[in-house]
């Protein structure tokens, strides 16, 4: 007996075809080859605008839609935080059916806010997913010069810093680039100048890091008893 190679393709889960209709209320909708169509809107509290699931969801009998329901629910208290909620809406564009609706609350642990300045934007994804796991170290009691880092990139980008915070985020870019092992020269050589700080510097920083800290504790308690009021 011989085996012959199998190509990826056919190793791949097969994704059935998709029927599309347009609908008056939700447009173009795409739903499994030989099921009815559904249509899933997600709200999630603190959000503007929902989440509309268009593609995909299809059913044929009762117990499909209890399946898209249950999945759902997992989906959502896997991504949100316990001080959040998503209100569901589950429509079926093509039949006589009413909407199934339901709250999910969301039950993963409280986390402190990444602060930054506002008007400059959001920090690269890079500096918030090392912010992210600096804050599973149970003994943080201040914030990092990576945090730091993060507020003055979007500072500098509302208003020019002076000298003394132009110094303070040389050093702690300098640092930030040494903890990802990556070489100071070339280009970036001139970050080799702010190996330290003077006393000056170091006393603003230090208040910075603990007005970043502070504010985070006290979003944190807000999260807090939110997730209590959800709870109930």
């Amino acid at each position: 007996m011989s085996y012959r190679k199998q190509s990826e393709k056919q190793y791949q889960a097969r994704r059935p075809p998709l029927t599309i209709v347009n609908t008056r209320k939700w447009g173009e909708v795409r739903f499994p080859k030989g099921s009815r169509p559904i249509v899933a809107k997600v709200k999630v509290s603190g959000q503007n605008e929902p989440t509309v699931i268009k593609e995909g969801l299809g059913y044929k009998k009762a117990l499909d839609i209890d399946n898209i329901r249950a999945a759902l629910e997992l989906k959502i208290k896997h991504d949100l935080a316990k001080d959040q909620k998503a209100e569901v809406e589950l429509a079926f564009p093509t039949a006589d059916k009413k909407p199934v609706k339901f709250s999910v609350p969301g039950e993963q642990p409280l986390r402190p806010r990444i602060i930054y300045h506002q008007g400059g934007g959001e920090p690269p994804e890079g500096i918030l997913n090392d912010i992210r796991k600096e804050f599973e170290n149970p003994n943080r009691k201040t914030a990092s010069d990576t945090e730091v880092a993060a507020y003055l990139s979007t500072a500098s980008l509302v208003a020019p810093l002076s000298e003394e915070w132009i110094r303070i985020y040389m050093y702690v870019t300098r640092n930030y680039m040494k903890s990802k092992g990556l070489k100071i020269d070339g280009a970036m050589a001139f970050l080799n100048e702010y190996k330290t700080l003077r006393p000056d510097d170091e006393r603003e920083m230090k208040r910075l890091k603990e007005w970043i800290f502070d504010t985070q504790k006290k979003d944190l308690a807000e999260k807090e008893k939110q997730a209590k009021r959800l709870a109930k």
